[in-house]
């Protein structure tokens, strides 16, 4: 919980926000498991797309071919399906602040500021891009070698195309934050008061 020390001042630690966190995502695992697998499929999705189109390269530079590169429909396949984590994500935060106004209150009255309820959410969002951004690379990556096994045009420098991991996992932890900034903000400044009375 939220202290005060000798000047008055609030100390939120960071391991109380971590813990705060995980205690929200454990009673809502069922919607929280929604927006993971979202985020899972859309990462993948994006990785899977660039996975292909760095392995094609490779293997037309090999054969002497000219390369093709990702095409235009690609592109904004996946820029479609990570709108699309980013609504799930905002759409879970909202929700999670209405399961919570009682909370956010309570906190609120023992002193917690406004930056203390925002790190609670931006956590949360933490803890789904991590997640949902190491398994969704780890498939789309998997998908994409796979796909090239299958028609026979995996290049001998195949494992190059392993930095598609991190910047997956790079993409997904952005966009959760993002998708997080502005229920986190809306969270952060609900008065006490008003918290209190709310009934979900």
């Amino acid at each position: 919980m939220p202290r005060l020390n000798e000047k008055r001042k609030v100390i939120f630690p960071v391991s109380e926000a971590i813990r705060f966190s995980l205690e929200s995502v454990k009673r809502r695992f069922g919607r929280v498991l929604i927006t993971l697998i979202s985020i899972i499929f859309g990462i993948a999705f994006y990785a899977a797309i660039n996975t292909t189109a760095i392995l094609n390269i490779y293997y037309e530079m090999e054969q002497g071919l000219p390369t093709t590169g990702i095409k235009g429909y690609q592109l904004w396949m996946a820029a479609i399906s990570l709108l699309v984590c980013g609504i799930g994500i905002i759409n879970t935060m909202l929700m999670s602040i209405a399961e919570r106004y009682k909370e956010i209150g309570t906190l609120k009255c023992l002193g917690a500021m406004d930056k203390h309820v925002m790190m609670l959410f931006i956590i949360e969002a933490l803890f789904l891009g991590i997640i949902g951004g190491f398994l969704g690379s780890v498939l789309g990556w998997s998908i994409g070698v796979g796909m090239a096994i299958y028609q026979n045009r995996l290049p001998t420098l195949w494992l190059s195309s392993i930095r598609i991991l991190g910047e997956a996992m790079v993409i997904s932890i952005i966009l959760s934050v993002i998708s997080a900034v502005a229920p986190a903000y809306f969270a952060a400044k609900l008065k006490p008061a008003e918290a209190l009375r709310y009934e979900v």
